[in-house]
């Protein structure tokens, strides 16, 4: 009987694996196959930690408030933009101090924005609320530790939103 149970249980496992679909690739797999940077362009990664005991939103990202990409929990994707000033901001319920960056952006330059969810900075703020928004901010990240950290991600360039 315990047999039966553990192989009608597989049965279901991978049932429902099928229904999930393709799996984007890990980031690693395809980084050879990415062009460099164009010239007279300059390249911004967006990438997010997959934290399930936080957020698993997936808000907008914007560059100067021009819909950009979709941020995806465990995910990664570029944009290649021409040289100019940039806020990075993120669709965010929740308000915290500096939570967008801005950046200037030279020919050849690249930068790593890391989408960061703090859950807990605006827990408690009701009594009877147990409502927690979703506060999202942006972190420019040091190109080394934000290598170092896409080797976990999911390339996700062909996640791209639906423009209003």
């Amino acid at each position: 009987m315990m047999y039966l149970l553990r192989l009608a249980g597989t049965a279901l496992l991978l049932a429902l694996a099928g229904c999930l679909g393709p799996q984007a690739p890990f980031y690693p797999q395809v980084a050879t196959t990415i062009p460099p940077v164009p010239p007279n362009q300059g390249r911004i990664y967006f990438y997010r930690d997959y934290e399930p005991y936080e957020s698993l939103s997936r808000p907008y990202l914007y560059l100067n408030r021009q819909v950009v990409g979709i941020s995806i929990p465990g995910g990664v994707f570029y944009r290649d933009v021409p040289p100019e000033t940039y806020e990075v901001s993120v669709y965010s319920l929740g308000a915290f101090p500096n939570q967008f960056k801005t950046i200037a952006v030279k020919p050849g330059d690249v930068f790593y924005a890391k989408i960061q969810s703090l859950r807990s900075y605006n827990s408690g703020n009701g009594v009877f609320s147990p409502f927690e928004p979703d506060t999202l901010v942006v972190a420019i990240m040091d190109p080394n530790q934000a290598r170092a950290e896409l080797g976990n991600m999911r390339y996700v360039q062909a996640e791209e939103p639906a423009l209003p």
